[in-house]
């Protein structure tokens, strides 16, 4: 979403695409897992909360819901919670996980504060709602 759209974030640069043949490029090390559940590309932008809080929202857009639905419940759900975002999502100290339909998000602060936890949530929401336009 872009400025303002959501409350207290800021998009502090332009979203970058990476097909699935060059997601190293962006994961290296952990694209082979993404490719290997069905990876089609890869959206990625970062954001600011409150002008004090870094955080990078990424979008692994998938063949089939199928995708999604594993590399979630491959993640590990020590320290997580549920959140209400998409079909299933976990939200930690720093970031927030979810899926719906062919998209797996990712959402990740980078410090921890008392209030991180629910903008990551305002953020995913925001996100979820624009996963229906893609």
């Amino acid at each position: 979403p872009p400025t303002g759209e959501v409350a207290g974030w800021t998009r502090t640069g332009a979203t970058r695409i990476f097909p699935a043949a060059n997601l190293w490029e962006y994961i290296d090390g952990d694209a082979e897992r993404y490719i290997q559940a069905g990876v089609e590309q890869t959206l990625t932008a970062d954001y600011r909360y409150q002008n004090k809080t870094d955080a990078v929202a990424d979008i692994h857009i998938m063949k089939s819901a199928d995708g999604p639905r594993k590399l979630l419940e491959s993640e590990s759900s020590a320290d997580s919670k549920s959140a209400s975002v998409g079909e299933a999502a976990r939200l930690y100290a720093t970031s927030l996980v979810f899926r719906k339909g062919r998209s797996l998000v990712r959402v990740v602060a980078y410090e921890e504060s008392p209030r991180v936890g629910q903008a990551l949530v305002e953020l995913g929401q925001a996100i979820e709602k624009r996963l229906g336009t893609m």
